[in-house]
């Protein structure tokens, strides 16, 4: 063989390597948060998004509590009569992650997302660092949304 066909080969081969690696990295399949949660509750209305989880003690570890707007926009939340710390998860139209923050007991101060969106998730604090959820996973949104009345 030529020393030009060799180096043509293993240019190949690597570049068919790389190929194969970067297609792997996205074809990962999107977590269900079912699986994770026991119980999630959907809060669609405006009077379930405006109540949230105020005035609760606590939630199970395995609870969590799915906001649905009408619109996608940029959407806040605050925690005033939320006597417990929480994490919410801002997530696009296809289930991606984009943004996580940690919020304060009884703050007043609003938390809202930089991207315009129409889904959130609000579990208790620390929850997605536990479950090994960042931003850029995607999860599973339509079994969710399909449970909503």
């Amino acid at each position: 063989m030529s020393k030009l066909y060799l180096n043509f080969v293993l240019r190949l081969i690597k570049y068919s390597c790389l190929l194969f690696l970067v297609f792997n990295l996205n074809a990962s399949e999107s977590i269900k948060l079912d699986k994770l949660l026991k119980k999630i509750d959907i809060a669609s209305s405006f009077e379930d998004r405006r109540q949230g989880l105020m005035f609760r003690n606590s939630i199970p570890e395995d609870y969590g509590m799915f906001f649905i707007w009408e619109r996608k926009k940029q959407q806040c939340m605050w925690m005033k009569d939320t006597f417990m710390p929480l994490s919410i998860a801002y997530i696009s139209n296809e289930g991606e992650i984009l943004e996580i923050y940690d919020m304060v007991p009884f703050s007043r101060k609003s938390v809202c997302s930089r991207s315009n969106v129409k889904y959130a998730l609000e579990v208790n604090e620390g929850w997605f660092k536990k479950n090994n959820l960042f931003v850029g996973d995607v999860v599973n949104i339509e079994s969710i949304i399909s449970n909503d009345k």
